[in-house]
């Protein structure tokens, strides 16, 4: 899958799509939309709006996963040591420990946290970031309303570390990494595995600022100025004007690598890493060089594990590496290609993708493939919908964990337990819809995710139809969907149930083509469907937590779940219908109910005293 590294910073949108292939990490596409820095903030909102609108109308987005990180300077980050326990005993200690160190209350906060150093016996190190959730919700709120739903939230001191471990994997000894942004510096020490971060208060602007003090001109003029220094037949005296400036950035530069070496005397710097678009000042890697002995390089080239893709605006990517590095590092671990993957998201955009990534027969590869079935009213907005409403019914099911952990460590658990009992009923199932949807993907052909590419770039409906038919016709010879079971609809309802929260009613339509063979037998793939999906799906839910039995007729019958009646399906549009006759693909369709989430079977009965008698004669 094709991931999107996105980062909309102060100065521009940077984008950078790649994927992880079996010969290196591929860059597909750059993307790199400048706007000016404004003063105001409402026109600074409207310029990122303007950025992003471009984007989309550069890049076809699609089905790629979004990956997005918020400035450094807006989020809390704190290394910690744990004492040596048992791995699985990690997350709980850490649990506890993040409540004490956010300096907000839990509940009012997105946090992650990742395994910084750990070996066997010895303490365990973490990296514990937290953002406030509505400064998250904000970011994310004004990506929907441009046209972009991320899958991924992190922080962008995070996507650098990423960036400079993928880039540089075998480096010895610790790297400073500087990026330099127009409101902000991020600064981050490499050192193997172990990472250190923190946000410096100069960048880019402060150096902007001097020179419109230093030569009495607006700040706009004083930034075309610092950009064109080099050029400048006043070079030297544009410098010596930023050097107060600098003199400061180098100050928070030793305090910083001071406070980390104080809880890491091991620590040995030997290099200085420099990125970001406020770093391609001339100059600037000398005096740094100077100041702290130290030798200093810039970003100029991707290292040999990036392949470029030939379509790739190569001139662009030279021209700005040094400000995609935040945009590769946030892409990479969307590829699953990052040592670090914590992600700071709200708890539905986390279970969105894993509802996606647990049901690759999905909405997506659903609605293409569906597409070739010609099935006009595949409700793919209805599913969504249903999953968005599943999944945003439990603000507060990440505390479940919170509280039962700590419970679990008291004598008196009674309010701890009255607790994660109010909490989970808030959950509304949703931890235990993943599960559901878990067992169920058990269960499907190993290749169900399987799909044709199609590249439907079309500019209008015109060219649109004959590209759906030369697809059908592609689909029918491949092959590839003869064995697939399809998922058309979903529908969970929570049954009220106090003794039992977790009883919801599942409603499932399943659907799988009718081989040409057996157009006229259409009927019997009734049989097949409940041999293939419904016989091992009640199988699989017939143990704890889901105990599935029939939601319909007289009575409940355990281990069971009802098959209703089935319908054909067919036709490439409207006007054509599910006629056996003629040439369109073919499909049938059976819906499924069942509870789950109830209680356990009762036993048998006992056999009688006679029947005992009987058996014993």
């Amino acid at each position: 899958m094709a991931v999107w590294g996105l980062d909309i910073g102060r100065s521009a949108l940077k984008a950078v799509k790649l994927r992880s292939t079996g010969d290196g990490i591929e860059i597909l596409a750059v993307e790199h939309i400048p706007y000016p820095i404004e003063e105001d903030e409402d026109d600074q909102q409207e310029a990122k709006a303007e950025a992003l609108t471009s984007f989309l109308e550069n890049q076809r987005i699609g089905s790629d996963q979004v990956v997005v990180g918020l400035a450094g300077l807006h989020a809390f980050s704190r290394f910690i040591k744990l004492p040596p326990v048992d791995a699985s005993q990690v997350e709980k200690l850490v649990r506890l420990e993040a409540q004490q160190q956010i300096p907000f209350p839990i509940a009012e906060v997105n946090w992650d946290f990742v395994r910084v150093n750990e070996r066997e016996g010895e303490e365990v190190e973490v990296g514990i970031f937290a953002t406030r959730s509505e400064l998250v919700d904000g970011f994310l709120s004004d990506l929907r309303e441009g046209g972009v739903n991320p899958d991924i939230v992190t922080i962008a001191p995070l996507a650098i570390y990423n960036f400079v471990r993928t880039s540089y994997p075998n480096q010895s000894g610790g790297t400073i990494v500087l990026d330099i942004g127009a409101e902000h510096t991020d600064l981050v020490i490499v050192d193997g595995d172990r990472f250190w971060i923190r946000n410096l208060r100069i960048a880019g602007n402060d150096i902007t600022k001097a020179l419109a003090e230093r030569f009495k001109v607006p700040f706009k003029q004083a930034e075309k100025l610092k950009r064109s220094s080099s050029k400048s037949s006043q070079a030297k005296k544009i410098f010596s004007s930023m050097q107060g400036v600098l003199k400061d950035f180098v100050g928070e530069i030793h305090r910083s690598v001071g406070f980390f070496k104080s809880q890491a005397d091991d620590l040995e710097i030997k290099r200085v890493l420099l990125l970001g678009d406020g770093a391609k000042l001339k100059n600037l890697g000398p005096f740094l060089k100077e100041q702290l002995q130290l030798k200093v390089s810039k970003a100029s080239q991707l290292e040999d594990m990036f392949i470029l893709d030939g379509e790739v605006d190569v001139d662009t990517l030279d021209k700005h590496l040094m400000g995609f590095a935040v945009s590769i590092g946030l892409a990479l671990q969307g590829a699953g290609e990052a040592p670090c993957t914590v992600d700071l998201s709200p708890q539905d955009v986390q279970i969105n993708r894993e509802l996606k990534n647990k049901l690759p027969w999905g909405v997506g590869a659903a609605v293409i493939s569906w597409l070739a079935f010609g099935i006009s009213y595949f409700h793919a907005s209805n599913m969504q919908a249903r999953v968005d409403e599943a999944s945003t019914q439990a603000n507060k099911v990440s505390l479940v964990q919170n509280v039962q952990n700590e419970a679990a460590g008291l004598t008196d658990l009674s309010v701890f337990q009255q607790q994660a009992k109010s909490y989970t009923a808030l959950g509304g199932g949703r931890v235990f819809l993943l599960e559901l949807l878990e067992a169920m993907r058990e269960i499907l052909p190993k290749d169900n995710d399987a799909v044709i590419d199609w590249d439907h770039r079309a500019s209008s409906a015109e060219e649109l139809v004959p590209q759906v038919r030369r697809y059908a016709s592609k689909l029918r010879d491949s092959g590839v969907d003869d064995g697939k079971l399809w998922l058309l609809e979903m529908d969970v309802k929570r049954k009220k149930d106090d003794e039992h929260p977790e009883r919801h009613e599942v409603r499932i339509v399943v659907a799988k083509k009718v081989p040409d063979s057996k157009r006229a037998e259409y009927q019997q793939m009734r049989d097949v469907i409940i041999t293939e999906f419904g016989k091992p799906l009640a199988k699989a839910l017939s143990k704890a937590p889901f105990h599935v039995r029939r939601a319909v007729g007289d009575g409940y019958t355990w281990g069971e779940v009802d098959p209703g009646k089935g319908e054909p399906l067919g036709g490439l549009a409207q006007t054509q219908t599910a006629n056996v006759d003629n040439g369109s693909m073919f499909s049938y369709m059976l819906e499924f109910k069942f509870e789950v989430g109830v209680p356990e079977p009762p036993p048998p009965p006992p056999p009688s005293e006679e029947g005992t008698e009987e058996e014993q004669q």
